[in-house]
């Protein structure tokens, strides 16, 4: 998988899943509206926050083309998940956030 669509689906993916619980869930609010002050920010209780992604990507070059980086591992729920077999190219682990703001519970 392009290291793009990765990084879309997985963006996509968890505010799909945080709406989708808040439809399902009769009791309890997913995402409450908080009022923004000094100490909810310092504590972390907000509806933004940041997904953190660890993936190692594999850079390949087809004749004619440009090079695309894929995801050959990324850390998910504290497993490793990738594929397997040898390949040409380069591989490196990227590290980084993404800043995201959830969906608040109506």
């Amino acid at each position: 998988m392009d290291l793009r669509d990765f990084i879309s689906t997985a963006l996509l993916d968890i505010i799909a899943g945080v709406t989708d619980a808040q439809a399902k869930t009769a009791k309890g609010i997913i995402v409450p509206t908080v009022r923004q002050s000094y100490k909810s920010i310092e504590t972390g209780i907000s509806e933004f926050t940041s997904v953190e992604f660890e993936v190692t990507v594999k850079s390949g070059k087809r004749a004619g083309s440009e090079a695309k980086l894929s995801v050959v591992a990324a850390v998910v729920g504290g497993g490793v998940k990738g594929e397997s077999g040898s390949s040409t190219g380069y591989a490196g682990k990227l590290t980084f956030r993404v800043p995201i703001r959830l969906p608040v519970s109506k």
